[in-house]
Order: structure tokens, then sequence, then C-alpha cells
């Protein structure tokens, strides 16, 4: 406890109370995470609440992945047994909603691209039309405002496609969130099980905690006011650093969590402590934000808010702020800084490039690939579930364990014996020559009928398929490829996780794709890519095999829970990283949200015209510790420039030392190689041309192979 400052030791001794509210404001580097998991030490160690009776919230999995692998640590400097944190429940709010749907449905699909791509084949012609759906994400748009006011919105269209998604269980995250809420609801005290997880939610928890308030929105609150009823609920956050305004406002799902409780229940705190970034950086970002200093907060019953402390000394660099007139000048500028900076006492490891958009990431990930300079995309959830061709092997998978139980009358009712046919639909619509008229034909031959898609395709004749002779061989061959997956029920059989995988993967092989997934194959990279993102679908399987419970096939128990085996994957392979010069990391700021970086590259884009959001600008400035580039920011607060050429930062000696202290590395020898560093550093400029327009750059795939 002797780590903690005065406001952190403050909110870690705030008694337990039963039905109240303790609302910290954490800003970003002021310790929020250390304070919240000596919260949970404190709960356990001196408030005597079990650790199965504390229940932890945050939005990204890997917010849930930091959380667990700091609370192993806490508790084992503690010399408290490890095991304890494994009976805390930590979960993102969509992991928990999931398991609770999940134990009283089964399987479920929560719709993705695929997916929707799939629906838009069923939508009639006159309904794509550039007036109608012009892309998948308009489709979404459409469904979810049709569920929110299907009584006003009636469209016969669209009711017939929320018909089969809940005929298939398909969800999209907000269903997931309202159908869990449900769940809670009822009254699971006569349950035949003895105890089931959605029952441990509404009996077992006696404290909620939630990370980052300021990110929730309000589609999350009925579950979130749901399970925090009647227990003691801890939030961390910021409201300067809200970025999810596109969801929903903020304010009213915090106003529905702080009015959850009475008002002489309610505390406020708050962390006045930066450890984190440097006061040049902090100086700059609260002027962002604007707050004055004269400014009071009513914290903790009073009106004083003690001024900001700044941790760290001042490193004697200050942020430097940049303006281009086009891509090439800024992607030079960004490159000749890393060759700088690696030149110095950097690693890629140190650095981070944030940016608003996706696009602008990829545009600037070619170029340092151009350069050979490594890099790894930050996204939140891992890349091989993103990729279209594993999500169609998921597909697969879910074709034939749902129509062997369908064919096999195993686990299903009556409402959703024809769970098959959405993965059916997405699955036949990847196929090459399978068109949105044929889909269509098919689908309503099976609804006349009242027949699933496989049991249709298995009994009726094909001579009375409402299809042309080429149509009919496609979906035969699919068929034929799918038949003693489900019809001799192997799907269930196959309990090795490698065997499964070359089946299905023989399965997908066999079928003829459409160039969005086939062609990619082609090009070496996207091979390579596709291999790599096979080997973690691989690991995953593993894993989910290893703590597969008695009594539930492999195939049922991973598609069930593949997406929280990830994550156990993903503590694992965390924890064999190794050291060595690392990779730049690439993500928008919305992704690097709750991350910090010795050195961050800030950039708007040369191409946009809109100035950078406040909020979002704030959270992006302060993930960086001790130096900030930002670039062609176009805020009414910031000052830009054109960048005058410097390498002042490599002559900075006194800076290297304070930057190698505070990342706890050795300067022994640093100064003696500066001038070897600057040599290194002109020759490759002299050799690569920084400055002259990137177009012009040929062959310059191996400049820091050099280094």
């Amino acid at each position: 406890m002797d780590k903690l400052t005065p406001s952190q030791w403050k909110v870690v001794n705030k008694p337990y109370e039963p039905e109240s509210t303790l609302k910290v404001i954490a800003g970003p580097g002021s310790g929020k995470t250390l304070t919240l998991l000596y919260k949970v030490l404190h709960l356990v160690t001196v408030e005597n609440i079990k650790p199965e009776e504390i229940l932890i919230f945050s939005l990204t999995n890997k917010a849930v992945d930091s959380i667990i692998e700091n609370l192993l640590s806490i508790f084992e400097d503690s010399h408290t047994n490890k095991e304890i944190v494994r009976q805390i429940g930590c979960y993102t709010v969509h992991g928990l909603a999931n398991r609770i749907v999940v134990e009283n449905e089964g399987m479920i699909n929560i719709i993705e691209e695929i997916g929707w791509r799939g629906l838009m084949k069923l939508l009639p012609p006159s309904k794509r039309t550039p007036h109608h759906f012009r892309s998948y994400k308009e489709l979404e748009k459409v469904v979810k405002d049709y569920k929110l006011n299907s009584a006003r919105n009636k469209n016969p269209v669209i009711e017939k496609l929320v018909e089969l998604m809940d005929n298939c269980k398909v969800m999209t995250n907000d269903d997931l969130i309202i159908r869990a809420k449900k769940y809670l609801e009822l009254d699971c005290s006569h349950s035949d099980a003895s105890s089931s997880f959605t029952q441990d939610l509404q009996e077992k928890y006696k404290v909620v905690l939630i990370d980052e308030f300021q990110d929730l929105y309000p589609s999350l609150a009925p579950l979130i006011t749901t399970i925090c009823k009647g227990k003691q609920l801890i939030m961390f956050g910021d409201t300067n650093q809200s970025i999810y305004g596109f969801l929903g406002s903020n304010s009213e799902i915090m106003s529905q969590l702080d009015n959850l409780h009475p008002k002489n229940s309610t505390t406020v705190l708050k962390l006045f402590d930066n450890f984190r970034s440097t006061p040049e950086i902090i100086s700059l970002a609260s002027k962002i934000i604007n707050l004055p200093l004269a400014e009071k907060q009513v914290i903790d019953g009073t009106d004083e808010t003690p001024s900001e402390l700044v941790r760290k000394l001042p490193s004697g660099v200050l942020p430097q702020i940049v303006t281009f007139d086009d891509l090439a000048a800024e992607s030079e500028f960004i490159v000749d800084k890393i060759t700088q900076l690696i030149c110095s006492s950097a690693k890629f490891s140190d650095i981070a490039i944030l940016s608003r958009t996706n696009s602008h990431l990829t545009t600037l990930a070619n170029i340092l690939k151009k350069y050979g300079i490594p890099y790894q995309k930050l996204k939140s959830q891992p890349d091989w579930m993103d990729d279209l061709r594993i999500q169609f092997l998921l597909d697969i998978l879910k074709v034939c364990s749902l129509a062997s139980d369908e064919k096999h009358d195993r686990g299903f009712n009556t409402s959703d014996k024809w769970q098959s046919n959405f993965s059916i639909l997405v699955t036949m619509s990847a196929l090459k020559g399978i068109g949105d008229a044929s889909i269509q034909a098919l689908y309503k031959a099976c609804s006349l009928k009242n027949l699933s898609i496989w049991k249709y395709l298995t009994i009726v004749p094909n001579f009375e398929w409402p299809l042309g002779l080429s149509i009919k061989k496609k979906i035969e061959n699919y068929t034929s490829n799918l038949y003693e997956m489900i019809e001799d029920d192997q799907i269930h059989q196959l309990d090795d996780p490698m065997e499964l995988l070359e089946k299905v993967s023989g399965i997908a092989n066999n079928l003829n794709l459409n160039p969005t997934y086939s062609q990619a194959l082609g090009d070496p990279q996207s091979s390579l890519e596709f291999k790599t993102h096979l080997q973690e679908m691989a690991q995953v399987m593993k894993v989910s095999k290893s703590n597969k419970p008695p009594g539930i096939s492999f195939v049922k128990w991973f598609l069930e829970t593949y997406f929280d085996q990830t994550m156990v994957f993903h503590q694992a392979k965390q924890a064999l990283q190794t050291t060595g010069p690392g990779t730049i990391k690439l993500s928008t700021i919305h992704s690097a949200k709750g991350l910090e970086f010795p050195i961050v590259f800030l950039t708007n884009g040369t191409m946009s015209n809109f100035p950078m959001d406040t909020n979002a600008l704030y959270v992006g400035m302060t993930r960086a510790r001790n130096l900030l580039y930002m670039c062609n920011m176009k805020h009414q607060r910031l000052v830009s420039k054109s960048p005058p050429y410097s390498r002042n930062i490599m002559s900075n000696n006194s800076f290297w030392a304070y930057y190698n202290k505070d990342m706890n590395r050795s300067a022994f020898g640093a100064e003696m190689a500066h001038d070897h560093n600057i040599q290194r550093y002109n020759q490759l400029r002299k050799k690569f041309g920084f400055y002259r327009a990137y177009s012009s750059l040929k062959g310059c795939k191996s400049i820091f192979r050099r280094i």
C-alpha cells in the first residue's frame, strides 16, 4: 500500500457499503488501474469480501486482459494465493452478455460483416438499388432501426429478414444485451441446476467495479443497471476521455447509474496525480481540454479541487506540432523521425502511430512496409477473427453442428429448429456463381414446404429444385461435401482439434468460393496472413479442447466459447513474448484507449478537412509518456508550423538520459555512441534521400535491416 498516493489511498480505504455508489474521477496516467487493483485487494483482504463476490466490467478485451494480468501480480506481491484471482469475475460487457445467453439458449450467432452480406442476398432487386441498400452497413442500420421501431417502420421485407434472424438465433450486439437482461430478470431460484452463471449474477455478487465509465453508451444500460442493483457500485473514469459519442450519449447512461442508489449513499472521489506523461505534454493537453484553473468541482462533499500533481520531472522537450501539404511530406517526416529515434536509444516497440481513421493507418502501414520498418496493427479483437476466410470456416462448422442436431432431433426447440438456415445461407452466398435470385428461390421453396434448407436439399429430389442446371450442380457439390459430417454425425464425433480443422479446411477447399474470399489466396502476402490466422485458430481450438467439460461435443463447446478461449490463448501468448527491438504500433485513437507508449506520432491525415475532436485529441496526446509529435491536427487551440529540418533530438544527451531512466534502461555507453549514431543516421539519410517525394523512392525496403 506504500505505492499509493493520498488520493489513491482514499479510494482504496473507502469502506464497503451495500447498495452504494463510489464514483472515482481518474484522468489519464492517474494510476486508475493500480487504484482499482488495490481496491480489489483491499476488499478481499480487509473487508472480507469473497473473491467470487466481486465482478469487474470493462468495454474491451485488452482492458480485461490487462486487469487480470495485473491482479495476478498484485496478489502475488501481497503474498496472497494467486488462485483467488481466478475466482474474481472479470468480463467485457458483451462477453458477459454472451455467456448469459449461451447458457440459456445454446449456440447463437453474433452477426458480423459476412452475415450481413448473406442477408443482402435475400433482398429483392427493388430493395438493392442505389436508392436503398448500397452496402451491408446500410442494411445493418435499417434492421437496427426496425427492431427499435417495428410498429412505426412497417416494412414486410425487413420483417422477413428479422424473422429469419430470430428463428436462427442471429443477434446484433444490442440484441445480445437485451436478451441477457431478460434472463437476469427471470426467477432462477427454482431452476433445476444447482448453480448457474445467470443465477450467480443474480444472487452471488456483492461488488461491481466498472472500468472506464466514460466509454459506456445507452444500449448497455439495461444489462448494467440490472446487474448493479442492490450491490456496491464502484466506477472509475474521466468524462474528458469520452470518445464514443457516435454510439450514443454517455451522459444518458451515467445519469441512470448515478441515480441507481440514494444520493446519501453516493461518494465522488478524484485521483489528482499524473504518473505517465511529462509536464510538457500534460501542460499542452490541459490547454486542449481548457478547464479553467479556478473551476471547482464537488468532490467528496467539498468544493475544493487540488491542483494536478505531475509526478514526472520535466524532460526539456516540448511536443512538436507540424502541418503538411501532402501525404508524401507527412510520411517522410514520420520516417525521418523514426530513423533519428532508432539511431538514438529508442526501440521500435517504444513507438506508436495513432490516427483517427483506419484508412489513414493502412496508407501509413504501406509506407512503413516499403521502408522495411516492422509494425503491428492494434485492433479490438485478434486478426484471425476478422479474416473472412476464417469466418467462412467457422460458419461451415456451425452449419454442420446445427444441421446435425436438427437431423438427429437433438437439443433444439420447435421455435429454433431451423437455426442452421442462417449459416447455410451465409456459406452458400460465399460460393462463386450462386447469385441472389438463386438464393431467394431456394429459400422461398423451403418456406413453402415448411422445411429447413438442409432437409429440403437432402429429401426433395433435385429436379424439383427451382434452380437452373448449373446452379443445381453447385448446390449438389455443397451438399455432398457436408453430407457425412451432418448425416453421419461426424461433426460431433471428431474430438481432435487438428483433425476437425483439417476436415473443415478440406470442405472449404472443395467449394468454389467467390473472388472476395479466394482471390486473396493467390497473393503471397495474403496467403501468409491466412496461414498465420489459421495457426492461431488451431491454437485457440487446442486451448478449448484442454478445458472442455464432459457431456458436450468438442465442436459445440468450441463454437459456444471461442471468444472466451481466444482471451485465454492471448494471455498465454503475452506471457511468452520475448525482448528485442519489437514493432511500431499502429492504432486508431479509439483502439489505443487505455494504453500508453513512450513515443507517439498523432496524425489527423493530410486529406482530412475536419479538425480533430477535442476529447479524441486529448486521449491521443495523453497516450504519450515522453515524446509527442502531432501532424495536421487542425485544432483551434493548437498552433501548427511547417517542420524545419532538425536532428536536435539525437543531439540532446540530457533527454536520452532522462528517457533511459524512465524506461529503466541502462544509459551506459549512450553518450560515447552519440557520434556514431549521428554518422549512421546521415548515411541512411543520404542513401535513401529523406524529404524527397515519397513516390520517387525505389528499392528502400532494406533500410532498417542495416540498422
